[in-house]
């Protein structure tokens, strides 16, 4: 198909897709972001493996919204001067380093364009805060390595954290993993994050919970098990003292969501020459 117009942005959960950008090919893998600006032609070049999932958005940006450039990555500073307050930054590919909260928002995004708000601000606003979530991801990579040993050390805490969740997992055996007393460890992490070691690994835990809450239609009580609570109850009171929600609410939020493409028919053009496009921009 040929982009008219339009922005695509496509988010890689599992799998992987061969695509074709006019004469170049590409291979968008899992974790991957693919933000392809308009004017191009695109098809897919080999099929994708069974199973292969991802998000798939097409958008228009207000007018004069968008600019490419050319540029270096290999010079970071360049790069990084780039972003701006007013400015979101995303190069064509890159790798996002945790899922969970793009895999949520996407959810949150696609179910409300689904339920055709009153008004369209309300998807806009949603698609602005993905937009600058990924963006976030990117400026990350691109800022390279934290500015102070400490610094360093808590990102290295938080990668084993994330490596070994378990539904016994305390702060001691974090401590342990480094060599460091309990009382020390508690006080920088907290001092760098905000948060307690303990309140992180039961954000890991919750993060996990939503994910599969939308992903899957498995019972609540496996999902507990699998996002490494020690029973049900805890899980369902834990889970609805950091959202207001429970389990089942929170599935329920979200079910009007696009779960398979496969309606789509790339015959049909997306351009801007459409009523809608016309009543929210001109």
């Amino acid at each position: 198909m040929y982009h008219d117009g339009n922005f695509e942005i496509i988010i890689m959960i599992k799998g992987i897709l061969y695509l074709q950008v006019d004469d170049q090919h590409y291979q968008v893998r899992e974790k991957e972001v693919f933000a392809l600006p308009p004017y191009h032609h695109l098809h897919g070049y080999q099929e994708s493996p069974e199973d292969t999932q991802y998000f798939w958005f097409h958008f228009f940006t207000k007018p004069n919204g968008l600019k490419t450039l050319d540029i270096d990555e290999r010079d970071s500073r360049a790069t990084e001067a780039l972003f701006k307050r007013d400015q979101a930054i995303l190069p064509l590919q890159f790798k996002i380093p945790m899922l969970e909260k793009v895999f949520i928002l996407a959810n949150q995004t696609l179910d409300v364009a689904k339920n055709r708000y009153f008004t369209t601000m309300s998807v806009d606003y949603l698609l602005t805060t993905l937009l600058i979530e990924l963006s976030q991801n990117y400026y990350t990579t691109v800022a390279g390595e934290p500015d102070s040993e400490e610094e360093a050390r808590i990102d290295g805490i938080k990668s084993w954290v994330r490596a070994n969740l378990s539904d016994h997992l305390k702060a001691s055996d974090v401590a342990d993993a480094f060599v460091l007393n309990p009382h020390y460890l508690v006080r920088i992490f907290k001092q760098q994050t905000g948060q307690t070691v303990i309140q992180y690994i039961n954000q890991l835990k919750l993060e996990q919970a939503r994910e599969l809450l939308l992903r899957t239609n498995l019972p609540i009580k496996q999902i507990a098990s699998m996002a490494y609570f020690t029973d049900e109850k805890r899980f369902m009171k834990t889970f609805k003292q950091h959202t207001n929600l429970t389990p089942s609410e929170f599935r329920g939020a979200y079910t009007r969501k696009f779960l398979d493409g496969s309606n789509f028919d790339p015959e049909v053009p997306i351009t801007k020459n459409t009523a809608n496009y016309q009543k929210r921009f001109k």
